[in-house]
């Protein structure tokens, strides 16, 4: 499956925006409800693991500082689906990632929505802002 050219189609269609960088990158504006959207980056790399290309979507919650409970933190991955919270230049983030060529578009799909909306839900509760 081309992961961008569906991402393009899907976001289209429910009322985002698509931004394509270069075949490895794309930033998607998805609608989350209530007239709030989040960003997400959607990446497509080698795994360092295995070699094979993974299709990664990660979005910004906050800052990491140290008023936040990593303790609670590490204990809300256990409610998400796809997702995982990461730490990555200073920045708390929830970040969803597959193998890109067995992917399929609902998987897709719920990995954007979920990682927008969870990110979107703990950047108001950490910071009672919506800044990403």
């Amino acid at each position: 499956m081309n992961v961008f050219k569906f991402i393009k189609q899907y976001v289209e269609e429910i009322g985002g925006q698509f931004t394509d960088y270069d075949h490895t990158k794309a930033v998607v504006v998805l609608p989350i409800g209530k007239n709030r959207f989040q960003t997400v980056l959607a990446i497509v790399k080698p795994s360092q693991l295995s070699g094979r290309d993974l299709a990664i979507f990660t979005s910004k919650v906050c800052e990491f500082t140290s008023v936040i409970n990593t303790k609670e933190i590490l204990e809300e991955n256990a409610m998400f689906d796809y997702s995982k919270f990461m730490l990555e230049d200073g920045y708390l983030k929830v970040e969803a990632s597959c193998p890109a060529h067995t992917v399929t578009e609902d998987q897709v799909k719920e990995m954007l929505q979920e990682v927008a909306t969870m990110s979107d839900k703990f950047e108001m509760e950490l910071t009672g802002q919506d800044v990403y």
